[in-house]
């Protein structure tokens, strides 16, 4: 009896874990035929998105505000890339995502249950709901991108934000002032305002992260160092219109024009100094290497203000290719000064000459006379010196003149100016004396000396002066 009530017992054991196993699968597939019902149910209800715009359009007036107090608008930039910058015209070019976003509760489907959060329309859709109208007031040319199409959309969620999205190219002005050119920097902004709506009813918002990049922005003459947002209102004859505004700083890449326009000016002006050691009668080798390397300045300074648009302040770059152009010029002028003081040696010497041949020639009469008096040399000599320029003499004259003029001021006075200024008068009259008898005599080999050493040093020194001043200068980062 007990074997058999437990064989009973399994098997009911097994007869309920069969039904409780059957019962089960039966709700598992009840369940997954419900789920996948349903789901077909949103799929089908999601492919008919024209019941959906007609039933959020119905009664739907695009002139009137989403709200009485105001719409917030939020934009964002995502910037693509900058693809030029333009010193002539004064304007930047960039490719970007401009997007803006706000609340209309008449867009509102969550009660439709279509089970989607979202739906996504084309550009066109823009045209049939209210949108804020901006605009980018200080753009010079905007376009939206057509490739192929228009690069527009709007994402309509279910809580009634809209999104809208633009992909632009847009050229707008650059702030530029070249006074440090070429180490200058330059701000470039952009704008957003909405065109018909003023402040009551159209209020702009940068979004928390306002802009981003696709990648990092590389240009042959500029570096992009930083960018900042900012927000403000501006008043017109009809009321104030809310702003946002974005800038670009630009730091110029000035490596260019140090290897273009620096490193040749510099070598230039050095190169005009090999004059000095040329030996001073080649005065034509001087003038053309002189006149060369003033040409060679000047061609290099205009073909940067070529690219450049017309200032009427000096820029960095004008003092040092006007500075080049003086050291050059100068030593034009000092070449002008050696050759006049060659050309007045050369004169002494040819005086000195002649007046040495009529002193042997009196000498030789003398000799073969025998009766000339020594008055009659010097008569002679004073009348051959008479009929030559000889510089040697006049200046002794001249000397001899002060020196007769000097004293006899000195007598007259030497009562008085002893009275009051006896020791000081003794040193200004020696000092006179010293000067007087001084050689004040120069050439032109004294002068190419002096020249060798005057200009390097002066160039090293307008170097420091000028690399000192205007790195000082230079813009950081905002």
């Amino acid at each position: 009896m007990f074997i058999y009530y437990n064989y009973n017992h399994n098997l009911i054991n097994i007869f309920i874990a069969i039904i409780t196993t059957v019962t089960a699968t039966a709700t598992t597939t009840t369940a997954s035929i419900t789920t996948t019902a349903t789901n077909n149910q949103c799929r089908r209800n999601t492919i008919n998105l024209g019941h959906i715009i007609n039933a959020l359009l119905n009664d739907y007036d695009i002139h009137l505000l989403p709200s009485n107090e105001g719409v917030n608008v939020t934009i964002e930039m995502h910037v693509q890339g900058i693809t030029a910058i333009s010193e002539l015209t004064g304007d930047f070019e960039l490719d970007f995502m401009y997007s803006e976003i706000w609340e209309d509760q008449r867009l509102n489907f969550k009660q439709l249950n279509i089970c989607a959060t979202n739906i996504t329309l084309k550009g066109e859709f823009r045209k049939r709901i209210w949108t804020p109208e901006t605009c980018i007031i200080n753009s010079r040319h905007s376009s939206i991108h057509t490739s192929p199409s228009e690069n527009t959309f709007i994402i309509l969620y279910e809580n009634g934000i809209v999104w809208s999205n633009f992909r632009l190219k847009v050229r707008a002005p650059c702030k530029m002032d070249l006074r440090m050119f070429p180490f200058d920097s330059i701000i470039c902004k952009l704008t957003f305002e909405s065109y018909s709506f003023n402040a009551d009813e159209v209020r702009l918002f940068w979004h928390e992260k306002p802009l981003t990049m696709m990648e990092i922005v590389e240009l042959p003459d500029f570096e992009l160092i930083g960018w900042r947002t900012d927000h403000e209102r501006s008043q017109y004859p009809n009321g104030e219109w809310d702003r946002a505004m974005v800038e670009f700083k630009f730091a110029r890449r000035y490596g260019f024009y140090l290897f273009q326009s620096y490193f040749p000016t510099s070598l230039t002006v050095i190169s005009s100094w090999v004059g000095f050691f040329f030996d001073v009668r080649a005065a034509s080798a001087k003038i053309t290497l002189g006149v060369s390397s003033l040409l060679a300045v000047s061609f290099q300074f205009g073909s940067v203000l070529r690219h450049l648009p017309r200032a009427s302040y000096i820029k960095c770059l004008d003092v040092w290719m006007i500075s080049s152009i003086i050291f050059i010029f100068c030593t034009l002028v000092e070449l002008a000064i050696i050759c006049r003081l060659n050309h007045c040696e050369r004169e002494k010497q040819i005086g000195s000459h002649a007046v040495n041949q009529w002193i042997n020639q009196i000498r030789k009469r003398k000799n073969l006379n025998g009766n000339s008096s020594d008055s009659n040399v010097k008569v002679l000599r004073r009348q051959n010196i008479s009929s030559i320029v000889n510089l040697e003499k006049l200046r002794k004259a001249g000397n001899a003149t002060t020196d007769i003029d000097i004293t006899s001021d000195n007598k007259e006075n030497t009562s008085n100016e002893h009275r009051f200024f006896k020791w000081p008068i003794i040193d200004i009259r020696k000092l006179l004396v010293q000067l007087r008898d001084r050689d004040w005599t120069i050439t032109a080999a004294q002068v190419d000396y002096y020249s060798m050493r005057l200009f390097p040093l002066s160039f090293l020194l307008f170097n420091i002066i000028y690399w000192t001043v205007y790195i000082s200068k230079m813009d950081g980062a905002f």
